[in-house]
């Protein structure tokens, strides 16, 4: 059946509907179908190919990541005053200018003779309905527009009191956070997420009672109350909250701002306060052992250079302020350079040099982080470009990208446009995730990252080991390395060598390369190399630096650097589990020589009943005609190599195994 017709058909039903109107296919893919005039309004678009460019034609893509739920999970969430068979929908989302909104409405099942088995949405801009109710629907308290209406008609009373300290003293914005909140969901179901939230609320009006009270949106609350006895009670909440969850990784932090009463404070939106407050909030997220904060002046310069960073962006890729820096990456077993990874380095004429955990974060939770990643990626690829012209040594290039690349553009398409424009081969450009964006965003990634792999791209798992810890991820994508978290070398003690090492045997079983990152002392390189880790990456080799002055380091240094064929057979090596009790070594034949790159504790052992004690020593009598074992050892290995033409071959000799 012709679509466009019927298209035309809809628009001219749909278009007199007073609220937003969305079609979406009833598959997994979640395709938008048709969206009415009000639709391209709520979300600032001109034209439906922005609306489509904006969303990128899913579901997903109307709302922020946090937000989205797939509909079909959706429809476990029902409301007493929906009609059979309608669920209720609310989420946050910026429009094509930029304009961050909360949407709501409703949404249920229709077999349309155009389309087939599909989603019917009908959306409004939850700004220009709030009139209608002052209330949340989920939770019945205050809905955030009534609060705020409510909150500065307070403040603007206090102001005008004979005590000019009242507000001040009397009364403070709080913000509440249930962290990780999303899991309940995923584990109880929407219909019990709401629940809680519900629960929530008559807690906090328990509390609080004269007071004024929000859910802001999703899991975030917001209080307007006196000071007296504040910090004791919102520890009690927080607690009695956390006893209604009983989860102990969802836990309710509190933030505490302070309203100023100055003339000049007079001005400022009500919001600012709150934004305080959650700024406080947000400071003990990872604190399991605080649940409340007062906002203090540290965090205000967090804010100045929050709008710092987020002013100056453009102007500082633009003006050469923001470099990129190369961190070695060293093969284990010939600890010769094998690879690097480009790292972004702020560098600001007035502030000097800005920490990358102080703007990426930034740039991350204001969606702007693809305009970084992006200028990484093309620098990197310039470079490659330059090694190439003048015939310099190269080696693979790792670079990062964010959850939010997948999410604001299409990753691989911008990646796939940079290779052309400078020519250069796929294989030096290898794409590195974290693995908390693959728990974030399962779905979507899985797609994705499977497409960076059919089109030639190595992709790797960063961070693995680090909180989150899924090994599910392992099981849901294709890797081709694991980079092990530098947390488990930072606290280098018995357990993290046991985490270590089991993450190795791990990997080499599913057939993942292994790096290493953060390692700093000879302890660190010893033990993995013992355990058969092919790479490692940290301060002990070199900091980050620009790729020139990198160069100069590796020159006076006498590194040498990895070839093509040496990678290949190296990586093929490198999966070999030497984590067992037969004996094991690695060795590297050519023509008439032949080096133990690798070897553990057991063959360590069985070498002594060839009369050396060390590996060193055995490498050095290879190399001498009267060793007796030499000649019996190199015709063997001649003839394995040459006969069957196998990576890997077992010859046991005195007790010895070579692999």
């Amino acid at each position: 059946m012709d679509e466009e017709p019927n298209k035309k058909t809809l628009h001219r039903y749909y278009d007199l509907i007073a609220g937003g109107v969305c079609l979406i296919r009833q598959t997994a893919e979640e395709q938008i179908l048709f969206v009415n005039e009000e639709m391209l309004r709520i979300y600032q678009c001109a034209t439906e190919d922005e609306f489509f460019q904006l969303t990128k034609g899913r579901f997903a893509g109307l709302m922020e990541a946090e937000d989205y739920i797939p509909l079909e999970a959706r429809t476990n969430s029902r409301h007493g005053d929906l009609d059979e068979g309608y669920s209720f929908l609310t989420f946050r989302c910026y429009t094509k200018t930029g304009n961050y909104r909360h949407i709501e409405g409703t949404f249920h099942k229709v077999n349309s003779p155009t389309f087939g088995k599909i989603w019917m949405l009908n959306l409004v801009n939850k700004e220009r309905s709030m009139a209608d109710s002052d209330l949340d629907p989920v939770t019945g308290l205050l809905n955030m527009h009534a609060f705020y209406q409510r909150v500065q008609k307070k403040t603007n009373a206090l102001r005008k009191t004979a005590e000019p300290d009242a507000l001040e003293m009397r009364y403070c914005p709080v913000y509440l956070n249930l962290t990780n909140f999303k899991v309940y969901n995923e584990l109880h179901g929407i219909y019990e997420g709401d629940r809680m939230l519900r629960k929530i609320g008559q807690l906090l009006k328990s509390a609080f009672p004269a007071s004024y009270i929000t859910r802001l949106s999703g899991d975030n609350f917001a209080l307007f109350v006196p000071r007296d006895g504040l910090e004791v009670k919102l520890k009690e909440v927080c607690q009695a909250v956390n006893n209604e969850v009983r989860m102990p990784n969802i836990t309710m932090k509190a933030g505490i701002g302070i309203i100023e009463a100055a003339a000049s404070a007079h001005r400022r939106p009500i919001t600012t306060y709150f934004d305080q407050a959650k700024l406080a909030c947000d400071s003990i997220k990872k604190d399991a052992t605080r649940s409340v904060a007062f906002y203090n002046e540290s965090m205000r310069q967090s804010i100045t250079d929050r709008i710092f960073i987020l002013d100056n962006l453009d102007r500082a890729i633009c003006k050469g302020h923001i470099q990129v820096y190369y961190q070695p990456v060293v093969r284990a077993m010939t600890g010769k350079f094998c690879g690097c990874e480009a790292l972004a380095r702020w560098i600001d004429p007035a502030k000097g040099l800005l920490p990358p955990d102080s703007f990426i974060p930034v740039l991350e939770e204001s969606r702007l982080i693809s305009r970084l990643d992006c200028h990484v990626i093309e620098e990197v690829a310039k470079l490659l470009r330059y090694q190439m012209d003048n015939h310099f040594p190269m080696v693979p290039v790792s670079v990062n990208l964010s959850r939010y690349d997948f999410l604001l553009m299409d990753p691989l398409a911008f990646v796939e446009r940079i290779v052309e424009q400078y020519h250069i081969p796929r294989y030096y450009l290898r794409i590195e995730v974290t693995e908390s964006a693959l728990v974030k965003n399962r779905h979507l990634l899985i797609e994705k990252l499977h497409q960076f792999h059919q089109s030639g791209y190595q992709v790797w798992l960063d961070d693995f080991g680090s909180a989150y810890s899924s090994l599910n991820v392992l099981q849901n994508y294709e890797f081709d390395e694991l980079k092990i978290d530098q947390g488990l070398l930072r606290y280098f003690n018995e357990d993290s060598r046991k985490i270590i090492r089991s993450i190795v045997l791990m990997a080499k079983e599913m057939g993942i390369h292994v790096l290493a990152e953060g390692t700093e002392t000879r302890e660190h390189i010893d033990f993995l190399r013992a355990i058969g880790c092919e790479k490692i990456q940290g301060y002990y080799y070199s900091r980050p630096m620009p790729y020139e002055l990198l160069r100069e380091q590796f020159q006076e240094a006498g590194w040498q650097v990895e070839t093509l064929p040496e990678e290949q057979a190296l990586d093929a090596a490198g999966l070999i589990n030497l984590i067992t009790d037969a004996p094991v070594a690695i060795f590297q034949y050519r023509e008439d020589r032949a080096v133990i790159l690798s070897e553990n504790e057991a063959y360590q052992n069985a070498l002594t009943t060839t009369g050396t004690s060390s590996l060193q020593e055995f490498n050095a009598n290879m190399q001498q005609q009267s060793y007796p074992m030499r000649e019996k050892f190199m015709a063997f290995l001649a003839a394995a190599v040459h006969s069957s033409g196998e990576r890997r071959m077992t010859f046991v000799e005195n007790g010895s195994t070579c692999a």
